[in-house]
């Protein structure tokens, strides 16, 4: 496919090399070449102050002799990033990742009166077909809010407020470790990754001795941290998650070496004091605000288990090939928008690394549908024109600071720091989107004990067929080792019965 843009006039080639992947074959015509080394010469006459000659009036000739190559480098980078984003805008290509450049191109000779070509590769979005979109089969989870849930988001609240306390040892469910630690991982010389404040939570009685540690989820963290103490070195080993969003984690030994420098334990609030704490006159006000916040909470859950049918239904009945070179960026982006909604459903940050820590740890297949429904959701929201605008971008905002109980502008100063604004403003346009497609589906009530249900058995139904796959995949590997094993073992044999022949 031959096109030519109307502001550089250039040629453009576009090869396709699977279902995702572009070769841009680009050549800037001569001319354009020559503009823009004359370009660029008159704009370092403007600024060039040479010894002998007022500033903007240097010959032309010595400033070619003293700053030529200087010149041709930095007009070769600028032709050649201009030249890719009009091939890229004219041709509507939607990039996935960075571009692939060839490593020798800064090197390539650039030449007055030539044209330059120069080829890069990319992976685009790829393209599929919606399936249908109206009378989805959605069931709703209803449940009553009662006293019991009152009770519990008490203790939580009376836990939040609480006052910390340091503990030198005998730690216990809920103490919170600091500390150092240093990262090792297998096939990387040197440390890896090290920190002075990490945190470590001791596991709950129910979460049968799990819990995260630096972002990965360690089965014995219970275990390991029995005994310690205050100047403790503790060693957590794991293996990296296949689905980690880095790359050189993923199936890597890790080896995590913990030094505790402090721990406290928190001392939840007297409910008096809560009261007091919150401006309330008595206890039957907080409960009966509590109870209006755990309604809330709970429509929003409500909304979220349609919106997951949504996405669920999205993925099996719609077929697409990722593109093969997907990007360390886009597999970050999948947890942080992980991260995002559950802070938006007012999980405390404790609770979202946990979970975000889980969500690592899944099968690979499950990272695959992670990266498949942003590509999904994308085209969703293109279809129903879905626009997200600052207004809302800050309406999200302030229920966020809400459920954490901190000032609106402290949140949007981090989520400033760390990237996260485009990431609210991502999950509002899924939510809006899908919520379209649940305002026409074909929605049916259902009891919460009986959604729950059907949710722990499909999560078993995943967890079980995922181990069945490591299971075959670790059989087929111990196979093939044990076939190898025995060609050498027959080589071995032969040489050796060779050996005797010869004496």
């Amino acid at each position: 496919m031959d096109t030519a843009t109307d502001e550089m006039n250039l040629k453009i080639n576009i090869t396709e090399d699977g279902p995702a992947a572009r070769t841009l074959a680009i050549t800037i015509p001569a001319e354009v070449v020559d503009e823009r080394i004359e370009a660029s010469y008159g704009n370092l006459q403007n600024q060039a102050q040479m010894r002998g000659f007022r500033k903007g009036k240097a010959p032309r000739h010595l400033l070619r002799k003293r700053f030529g190559q200087d010149v041709i480098n930095e007009t070769r980078g600028q032709l050649i990033m201009g030249a890719y984003q009009q091939a890229i805008q004219q041709n509507e290509l939607r990039v996935v990742g960075d571009p692939d450049f060839p490593d020798e191109l800064m090197e390539k000779p650039l030449e007055e009166g030539k044209e330059f070509s120069f080829e890069v590769s990319i992976e685009v979005a790829p393209e599929f077909d919606l399936p249908a979109l109206e009378n989805v089969a959605i069931k709703k989870p209803i449940f009553e809010i009662d006293e019991s849930h009152v009770d519990n988001e008490m203790k939580q609240l009376a836990f939040r407020f609480g006052t910390p306390e340091n503990i030198k040892k005998d730690f216990q469910p809920l103490d919170r470790l600091i500390g150092r630690a240093s990262v090792d991982v297998e096939d990387h010389d040197g440390v890896f990754f090290e920190t002075d404040k990490t945190l470590v939570v001791v596991p709950d009685v129910e979460d049968e001795g799990k819990g995260p540690v630096l972002g990965l989820l360690l089965e014995d963290l219970g275990e390991r941290l029995e005994g310690a103490a205050i100047g403790s070195d503790i060693v957590f080993e794991t293996v990296g998650p296949p689905a980690h969003e880095r790359s050189e984690l993923r199936d890597k030994k890790i080896t995590i070496n913990f030094h505790v420098t402090d721990c406290e334990r928190i001392t939840p609030l007297e409910t008096e004091t809560l009261v007091t704490t919150f401006g309330l006159e008595d206890e039957a006000m907080l409960r009966e605000r509590l109870k209006l916040e755990i309604e809330n909470r709970r429509d929003q859950e409500q909304r979220a288990a349609e919106r997951e049918q949504v996405f669920e239904y999205l993925l099996d009945n719609t077929t697409l090939a990722l593109p093969q070179k997907i990007s360390e960026a886009q597999v970050a982006r999948t947890i942080e928008r992980q991260r995002m909604d559950l802070l938006y459903r007012g999980d405390n940050p404790e609770q979202v690394e946990k979970q975000l820590a889980e969500m690592r740890d899944q099968t690979q297949e499950q990272a695959i549908n992670r990266l498949k429904l942003l590509f999904i959701m994308d085209k969703v929201a293109r279809h129903f024109d879905i626009e997200v605008s600052d207004q809302e971008v800050n309406g999200r905002i302030a229920m966020m600071a809400q459920q954490r109980g901190e000032r609106p502008d402290a949140v949007r100063t981090e989520l400033q720091k760390t990237g996260g604004l485009q990431e609210v403003a991502r999950q509002i346009m899924e939510h809006k989107a899908a919520d379209r497609i649940v305002d026409q589906a074909d929605v049916t009530e259902v009891p919460a004990a009986d959604w729950n249900k059907e949710a722990t058995e499909k999560a078993e139904k995943r967890k079980s067929g995922a181990g069945k796959k490591a299971a075959s995949k670790k059989a087929a590997k111990k196979k093939t080792a044990k076939k190898a094993a025995k060609k050498t073992a027959g080589k071995a044999e032969s040489k050796k019965k060779t050996t005797k022949k010869t004496k």
